[in-house]
């Protein structure tokens, strides 16, 4: 077993309105089954999330590359990284 806790953002500040930003951007993709791990730092300029896609993708390179090209103009001159995950429970 595997057990994960994730923080979310609270209050009116940077950190919660770009993570309600991005959530909302990948929300919005048909092929995501969740998204969860959410990490943003001002301080090393970096923003990670980790998404489990649907089976019906299969290059998980060129679905990373196409959500990075989405959330990067969130965070100009970050690095974004995206982090494929897949449920293999089923």
């Amino acid at each position: 077993m595997t057990v994960g806790v994730y923080a979310v953002a609270t209050g009116d500040n940077r950190h919660s309105k770009l993570q309600s930003q991005v959530m909302q951007l990948l929300a919005a993709h048909k092929d995501i089954v969740q998204v969860h791990g959410f990490y943003y730092s001002e301080k090393d300029g970096m923003l990670s999330v980790d998404v489990v896609p649907d089976i019906s993708v299969h290059d998980d390179t060129a679905f990373a590359a196409q959500l990075t090209s989405e959330i990067q103009p969130l965070v100009p001159g970050m690095q974004v990284v995206i982090v494929v995950d897949h449920n293999y429970s089923e």
